[in-house]
């Protein structure tokens, strides 16, 4: 009965490891676009627009208890996860290889 109980709660430990970060993915994904709405009508660059970004990230970790700095460094990595993506995106080829995504262990591609 003890190992049944550990096997749930480390089920429901991991769903929610995995929903902070599919709410953190979503997030800095608002922040994105929110950020580069204000750079566009401020007329600034887009580095700039980063940095102003990274900086309020790094302002809320600064301030943040404990419980919440785990979040807001989720927050920063899957921020970062996003430019180095457009990044990537914007240098190579902008072709998505479906093949190439499905072959990825752990992870999957619908077509």
């Amino acid at each position: 009965m003890k190992n049944l109980i550990l096997g749930v709660i480390a089920k429901i430990s991991k769903m929610d490891a995995e929903a902070k970060q599919l709410a953190a993915k979503v997030e800095a994904q608002s922040l994105l676009i929110g950020a580069l709405l204000l750079t566009i009508g401020k007329n600034g660059g887009m580095n700039e627009m980063l940095e102003n970004v990274r900086k309020a990230i790094n302002a809320a970790l600064d301030t943040a208890d404990t419980p919440l700095k785990t979040d807001a460094e989720i927050l920063l990595n899957e921020f970062n996860n996003l430019i180095l993506l457009t990044q990537l995106m914007e240098t190579n080829d902008a072709e998505i290889d479906l093949d190439a995504l499905k072959s990825i262990p752990g992870e999957t591609a619908t077509d």
